[in-house]
């Protein structure tokens, strides 16, 4: 087999991170292991451990005012040390289902596997053996076709592994195998932050079948085994359901009604043809693709090489660089948020939608003060807006379940969430009293969710989408707001006690991470009572006059963000020693980027300062937050030079891509592949107001090249955009209303344009 994509390797994924992902939303597969013992690890987007059996902790009224009295007499670490008692149970954790494990004899011939990012599909060859693996959307199914070329037909074993303890594995009439098992009733940390699980009743079933098509030979049953005798082509059909019921509801517990739904599942596309199956899910796949196009002018021999010898070759030699790598890692991040994000299926968490761990790193849950909304952010701009819905809906559900911790910890209306959820939609502080506040103690999740909302209204101008879901769910994040503001010593409102997540500072006592207020706090609150105000005469009716009133009265009482000593952005309240210099996470850069309320020339020079203090060096998805952060200073060299940093291969130092291109921290996280998809946008189209910049971070080392399709806000495409010599030639608009927009490039006169809705507009400057 010759490989159709750059995508490709000629040697075998010896570890699970270093595999091909496939997924269709809801269900997951990495493709990884040996030609003779193939692997396809599952998950399935609701199977969790959980649900939680105990509320937070009840907590004092007066903590709030205990916790300000130590922070107004600068006693920060006594401030961090009340407030771990208001911390309740952590997170629960995405659990694995187990792996599908095909094994054969050893191959003879070379390898060649690929992961063909257009279509949505995994290949490969070895031996006379053919493999190719979707997973499609239409029918909810992992599909896998195996082609035998070599004399005799394939002889192959299929087995189910699982690493979860209460499971059972069983026959399926004829052809069938099922994995039956139950998710462990709760995942924690002890006090040292060891892992630690519990088995329970009431906790979630799932059931995992394999159903096996063969167009000849046999296939029987050995034990736990189906044995492929003499087959020389045979589709399997996979499925896996579970119990979940929804976040407010006991998951069902009975594996074998999970099974029948995998079953009906299996069923409906058994009389397809491997043909159609695959013709249906390229077609639906290929046209999400196809929506965006990048394309960097420049030497296209390097895409012949295995990707991990590319990137070997590139981080070596910076004279050498390989740029045709920034393409590839751009349309990865939306192939991954096509495969982990779907309308109807849970929003993608640390991991997007694979974890191969009972006690994942993170729990692979939603850390949402920062993972969990870079996970989004190249949702609108890069033409994946139906992607964003899984998100929207979790914020709305967050919405609901979070009015009862704003009431009893803040004695606050509206409503809030803390810095981890999961899919039962936990809002408190999680830490079970041993997590320091840096990161367990942070209220603003609600402000920053609601933006999603914001920015999905502000790309598409959908109004029944701001009435009926955006404007009322920002409205109750800014009640919150409101019921916790108060004055520090100057008169200024503050949100203490605040965190900016998650740093820390020094003081005589020892590290402190709780402040009178954060420049994240305050940014968080200017943009969302900015997008209320923004959005009001649009939302209509539902516009709350007195809450526009309150927060008209509010926006400038807030207190205005400081620079300091070194001409860097306040993170903290005043200016205070960090104890990490380099830390991983620029949260008071918010405003810059993905934000836009940094407006102020002289706050624009602190944050670019900030940036400049904090370094290159960090974790994967800290570099891909660092290349929009410089992309939306309009600096395409320092974005490039990021993006550089990105793309090295992982090491245990820190940062970079696995052979997979997966983003490490290390461990794997997959925000890192979205936040650079973004940054890579953000690189060639920015758009705020009634202001279409084009170009305006384009690198120095992609002097000519082309891209189509990107979002811009205001129901803007922009369709088709090219430049040579660094400069801008021709570029094409298209509105879905009438629209009167600026366009401005770093090569060529502003101008304003009106738009005719629905027709092309072309710009040559």
């Amino acid at each position: 087999m010759l490989p159709t994509s750059p995508f490709w390797y000629d040697r075998p994924a010896h570890r699970w991170s270093d595999g091909m992902p496939l997924g269709n939303g809801r269900l997951g597969a990495m493709v990884w292991g040996p030609p003779h013992e193939q692997r396809f690890s599952l998950n399935e987007d609701t199977f969790w451990s959980g649900p939680p059996t105990s509320a937070p902790p009840a907590v004092p009224a007066v903590l709030l005012d205990g916790v300000r009295a130590h922070l107004r007499a600068g006693r920060h670490v006594a401030a961090g040390d009340l407030l771990t008692s208001a911390q309740g149970r952590g997170a629960e954790a995405f659990q694995p289902v187990g792996d599908l494990v095909l094994r054969t004899a050893e191959p003879g011939g070379g390898l060649v596997r690929e992961l063909d990012l257009r279509a949505g599909v995994a290949r490969q060859s070895a031996g006379g053996l053919r493999q190719e693996a979707v997973a499609d959307t239409a029918t909810g199914l992992l599909l896998i076709a195996l082609h035998a070329e070599r004399p005799g037909g394939l002889d192959a074993e299929l087995c189910w592994r699982t690493p979860q303890l209460r499971h059972q594995i069983r026959s399926f009439g004829a052809d069938g195998l099922a994995l039956l098992l139950t998710a462990p009733s709760h995942v924690g940390d002890d006090a040292d932050r060891r892992p630690v699980v519990q088995h329970g009743d009431g906790a979630m079933a799932a059931a995992a079948l394999l159903r096996v098509r063969a167009a000849d030979g046999d296939v029987t049953l050995d034990g736990s085994r189906l044995l492929l005798r003499g087959v020389t082509a045979c589709t399997l059909l996979v499925d896996v359901r579970t119990g979940y019921a929804g976040y407010g509801r006991a998951p069902g517990s009975d594996p074998e009604q999970c099974l029948a739904q995998a079953a009906a599942s299996i069923q409906a596309a058994w009389t397809r043809s491997w043909a159609d199956l695959l013709a249906a899910h390229t077609a639906e796949h290929t046209a999400l693709m196809d929506r965006v196009r990048l394309r960097l002018d420049g030497p296209p021999a390097a895409d012949r090489r295995p990707l991990d010898i590319r990137l070997h070759a590139s981080a070596v030699c910076e004279e050498q660089r390989d740029e045709q790598l920034a393409p590839l890692l751009f349309d990865f991040g939306r192939y991954l948020l096509l495969a982990c994000s779907r309308p109807g299926t849970q929003a993608a968490h640390l991991q997007g939608l694979w974890n191969d761990s009972v006690t994942p790193p993170w729990h692979c849950d939603y850390t949402v003060n920062i993972n969990t909304q870079m996970n989004y952010w190249p949702a609108e701009s890069t033409a994946l807006p139906e992607c964003h819905q899984p998100l929207l809906d979790l914020v709305a559900e967050l919405a609901d379940a979070g009015r009862s911790v704003a009431r009893d910890l803040y004695g606050s209306g509206g409503w809030t969430c803390h810095h981890n959820t999961d899919l039962w939609r936990a809002t408190w502080p999680v830490g079970d009293g041993n997590d320091d506040p840096m990161w367990s103690h942070w209220p603003l999740a609600g402000a920053w969710l609601s933006l999603h909302l914001a920015e999905h209204w502000r790309y598409g101008r959908d109004a029944d989408f701001l009435r009926e879901r955006a404007w009322p769910v920002a409205a109750g994040a800014a009640r919150f707001l409101l019921g916790i503001l108060t004055e520090d010593a100057e008169g200024h409102l503050v949100t203490g006690p605040a965190t900016s997540p998650e740093n820390r500072f020094s003081t005589a006592e020892g590290p402190a991470s709780v402040d009178l207020s954060t420049a994240m706090d305050l940014t968080l609150v200017r943009e969302l009572f900015g997008f209320l105000t923004e959005s009001a005469d649009a939302a209509g009716a539902v516009a709350d006059p007195r809450l526009l009133a309150d927060i008209a009265a509010a926006l400038p009482r807030l207190r205005p963000l400081g620079i300091g000593s070194r001409g860097e952005l306040l993170e903290w309240h005043i200016e205070r020693p960090e104890t990490e210099p380099h830390h991983r996470h620029l949260s008071h850069l918010v405003g810059l980027y993905p934000g836009a309320a940094l407006t102020d020339p002289r706050l624009r020079a602190a944050a670019k300062r900030s940036l400049e203090l904090r370094g290159d060096e960090g974790t994967g998805w800290s570099t891909a937050w660092k290349i929009g952060l410089w992309a939306r200073l309009r600096d395409g060299a320092a974005a490039h030079r990021l993006l550089g940093v990105m793309l090295r291969p992982a090491t245990a130092g820190g940062g970079g891509v696995y052979p997979s291109l997966l983003c490490a921290h290390p461990p794997f996280q997959i925000d890192g592949n979205f936040g650079a998809t973004a940054g890579i946008a953000e690189m060639l189209v920015q758009s705020h107001g009634d202001t279409l910049d084009l170009l305006p971070a384009l690198p120095p080392a992609w002097p000519a090249g082309s891209a189509g399709g990107l979002r811009a806000r205001g129901g803007v495409t922009v369709e088709h955009l090219t430049w040579s010599s660094s400069t801008l030639r021709s570029a094409r608009l298209r509105a879905e209303r009438p629209t009167t927009v600026r366009v401005t490039s770093p090569t060529s006169t502003p101008r304003t344009l009106r738009l005719p809705p629905g027709r092309p507009y072309d710009l040559t400057p």
